[in-house]
């Protein structure tokens, strides 16, 4: 028997890497699969994981607001009826509610893939559904054992909860792309990269204060997507600052992103701690997975979590945030080939026993049909 899968994200699923590694794992093994998602921004980025497949349907929500919602209940509800899935994920919390209006206790395999939760006040009523909700949850994903800990704790639900990394797969190749012309001097320069949305709670303006203090000849890099007009901001504190050992790329195609990652010689993945998201992220956040998955070392922020995983894992150098220790620890990185060479070491042994997604899919796939 044919087997049927419906996964709904009310998000571009561009975003979420561990999602798409999950979508061609099954794809791999004939399962036909509906993805119900809100707009993909850039095909390209899309196709750049997941190839076009004939077991795969995607259906796009052009719309937001209340209209999109609208729509998004609609589609999934037609969908679930005409095909009767097996399976249906629900990634994050929209997704989960308007699964909970459609078929309730239906005879489905209901699995709640949360990547981020958060315990705000502002989402007091959000939780609150999704206590009530979970109960009727066959199975519930988050991205690591510290956030199921925690998840336990607060949305009581203590069965069936397991963690499932942001990994790259084992199988995944970075395709060959030229750099071009406006970028063509980091084919030649030695650089460190901080891959990631341009937003106020990464400490980015210290990152680029910091590189004041570099040794001669190091560049730094950051390039992702900007919210808020944050990139706008940043732009202009850098030529403030005179900070010209900085380059800034926004709304980075895939293809340069990984061409840059491909040539850094380390990684910045730095969080103020202001969610439970930004707290819990040893091992979890997909910048830290990036450079795991390149073989390379990073430099992180200082909270109980980082600790705990960098200790086990030692895939990491630990700052404090200020300027001048961020360049203390990246200088120190590299002027000790050794150490440096070590830490390499550890990333490359992280990602090949613990973080690849095939180790992580291998812990709940039995679950999953």
């Amino acid at each position: 028997m044919k087997k049927n899968m419906v996964i709904s994200i009310w998000s571009d699923p561009s975003n979420y890497i561990n999602l798409l590694f999950l979508i061609n794992h099954f794809l791999k093994k004939k399962t036909n699969i509906i993805l119900i998602c809100q707009k993909i921004e850039d095909k390209t980025d899309f196709n750049y994981f997941v190839r076009k497949n004939r077991y795969l349907k995607i259906i796009e929500i052009k719309k937001n607001g209340k209209l999109g919602y609208l729509k998004f209940y609609k589609k999934k509800k037609d969908i679930i009826k005409k095909i009767n899935p097996q399976t249906l994920i629900s990634i994050n919390f929209i997704s989960l509610f308007i699964s909970s209006l459609i078929f309730g206790k239906k005879n489905i395999n209901w699995i709640y893939y949360n990547f981020d939760f958060n315990l705000t006040k502002g989402l007091k009523l959000n939780n609150f559904f999704e206590k009530h909700i979970i109960k009727y949850v066959n199975y519930i994903f988050l991205p690591s054992d510290s956030r199921v800990k925690l998840y336990k704790k607060n949305f009581l639900r203590n069965n069936n909860i397991f963690s499932v990394y942001n990994c790259f797969s084992k199988y995944f190749k970075i395709q060959n792309y030229k750099i071009g012309h406006k970028y063509q001097l980091l084919n030649k320069k030695k650089y460190l990269i901080r891959l990631g949305s341009f937003y106020k709670f990464h400490y980015l303006e210290e990152i680029a204060l910091s590189t004041k203090f570099w040794d001669k000849g190091l560049y730094l890099v950051m390039a992702g997507k900007s919210y808020e007009g944050y990139y706008q901001k940043l732009k202009k504190f850098i030529k403030k600052n005179n900070l010209n050992k900085v380059i800034l790329i926004e709304n980075i195609s895939y293809k340069l992103w990984f061409s840059l990652l491909k040539n850094a010689l380390a990684g910045f993945a730095l969080y103020k701690p202001i969610n439970i998201s930004h707290k819990l992220m040893g091992g979890t956040s997909q910048k830290l997975n990036n450079y795991i998955f390149a073989g390379i070392p990073s430099i992180v922020s200082k909270s109980e979590d980082i600790l705990k995983f960098n200790k086990r894992y030692g895939t990491s150098i630990v700052t404090n945030n200020s300027p001048k220790d961020i360049a203390k620890k990246a200088n120190f990185l590299l002027k000790n080939k050794k150490y440096y060479l070590e830490k390499s070491k550890k990333n490359k042994n992280a990602f090949a026993n613990e973080f690849n997604f095939e180790k992580q899919i291998k812990k709940v796939e039995k679950y999953i049909f």
